[in-house]
């Protein structure tokens, strides 16, 4: 009879931990289809004024997690003057904008009131602080505003560029979660992120490789089809899908690293499952300049001007 009572136990709590997990599945995989819905809906109108305005306010709530998780919202100065320059780096690159014009004078200004909430505060503000926020902009601002710059590098195929872009930080995470937890045995960076495997990272960047190539076989035969010229190296996509892969990787790992420093699981709850918009945009802050860059400066997508 203990036995037996003992198994009943041992099996109620397999079965507890089984709905927990499967519960923390669902809210996860409903948290991240919402986003995925609203991410289309933006990126059909990656012409309008709407895209911009998203990307501004998606960036502004970056740089809030940011400066909360580092406690550094008590300066208000410096909160309001970054949260400016975050919201207007979305209009940086269009040059018919008046805002876009005077993006050196609202840079100044963002860090002048930085500067100057850290000369008030000389006694409370760190060094470490000071630094921090600066970083924090640059490490940001600056990457989320190549979004929009991706998206004027080419009238026809813009929103083709985005879709590569996002997918190469987002597919390689998913991947890379997917083939962690169904295979994964040997950890990547146990003291860093514990759930993070080496076969969850080549699984992520075999995704990532899987997605350019496809991406690049059905578009460019779309424009084939109505007479739009589009061609992309194969293995020039393969290389710059494996880089995406790792670089997406990298700064997921820099984020796990600051949230242990600051003794922290997430920088928010905006989405369920998935903590706050910053844990999702880890990747990204890297992967998007470096794709944006690529893009710009190396000739692997031929396409008409």
């Amino acid at each position: 009879m203990p036995d037996a009572t003992a198994s009943r136990r041992i099996h109620r709590k397999e079965c507890g931990a089984f709905a927990a997990a499967l519960n923390i599945m669902t809210t996860r995989i409903i948290s991240a289809a919402v986003g995925v819905v609203i991410t289309l809906l933006l990126l059909f109108l990656h012409n309008t004024i709407v895209f911009p305005i998203a990307i501004g306010l998606v960036t502004a709530i970056l740089i809030f997690e940011f400066l909360r998780a580092n406690e550094l919202l008590r300066y208000r100065l410096s909160t309001i003057g970054a949260l400016i320059l975050a919201f207007s780096a979305a209009f940086f690159t269009d040059q018919s904008r008046l805002i876009s014009r005077m993006r050196l004078m609202v840079c100044v200004v963002g860090v002048v009131c930085i500067l100057i909430d850290y000369i008030r505060h000389q006694t409370k503000m760190s060094q470490k602080s000071f630094f921090a926020m600066i970083a924090g902009l640059f490490l940001i601002v600056l990457p989320m505003s190549s979004i929009v710059t991706l998206n004027h590098t080419h009238e026809q195929h813009g929103l083709a560029l985005l879709l590569l872009g996002l997918g190469g930080a987002w597919i390689a995470d998913s991947g890379a979660y997917f083939v962690g937890s169904s295979m994964g045995k040997h950890k990547l960076c146990p003291s860093i992120s514990p759930n993070k495997t080496v076969e969850g990272f080549i699984g992520g960047i075999f995704f990532n490789v899987v997605y350019f190539v496809l991406f690049a076989l059905i578009y460019s035969a779309i424009c084939k089809r109505n007479g739009v010229g589009f061609a992309m190296d194969p293995f020039s996509a393969v290389i710059v899908a494996m880089v995406c892969a790792v670089l997406g990787t990298i700064g997921d790992l820099t984020a796990s690293v600051m949230k242990r420093q600051l003794e922290i699981k997430d920088f928010g709850n905006l989405m369920p499952g998935h903590g706050g918009l910053l844990d999702r945009f880890d990747s990204v802050l890297l992967v998007l300049p470096f794709f944006c860059a690529y893009v710009q400066t190396i000739d692997f997508i031929n396409l008409p001007h």
